[in-house]
């Protein structure tokens, strides 16, 4: 039977390696946030409706926002158990930048639906001409 010493050992070993993979983690969402928003700035330079697929830009950066915090919940729990400050600065930065590309993308799709209507309305008449 292992002893309490051993136990000990193998939880804290099993929590490092979780931390470690959290923070691991970290850098994926950003190369992933990153990509969503060069993959939005690049349909939102299309022409046509193409252009519109921005408009599904806010939803996946808020997925991609949710995992993040449920990472960091992750994080600041192993932190707890060994005692250490909590993560945090990395979730805001995270948040922050979200919310300004979801800012961006809606300011984009608003620039560019008046141009979509007109494109579209034009087909539609001459369609029916």
């Amino acid at each position: 039977m292992m002893d309490q010493q051993r136990v000990s050992e193998l939880e804290y070993e099993a929590r490092q390696a979780e931390k470690r993979d959290k923070l691991n983690a970290r850098l994926q969402l950003w190369s992933l946030f990153f990509g969503l928003v060069s993959g939005a700035g690049l349909v939102s330079v299309q022409t046509g409706t193409l252009s519109s697929l921005v408009a599904l830009y806010p939803f996946l950066a808020m997925c991609l926002a949710r995992y993040a915090a449920h990472s960091e919940r992750v994080l600041d729990q192993v932190n707890k158990q060994q005692s250490r400050r909590r993560a945090g600065s990395h979730l805001k930065a995270f948040r922050d930048a979200v919310l300004l590309s979801q800012v961006v993308a809606t300011g984009l799709l608003v620039l560019r639906a008046p141009m979509l209507w007109q494109r579209g309305s034009q087909s539609r008449w001459q369609r029916h001409s």
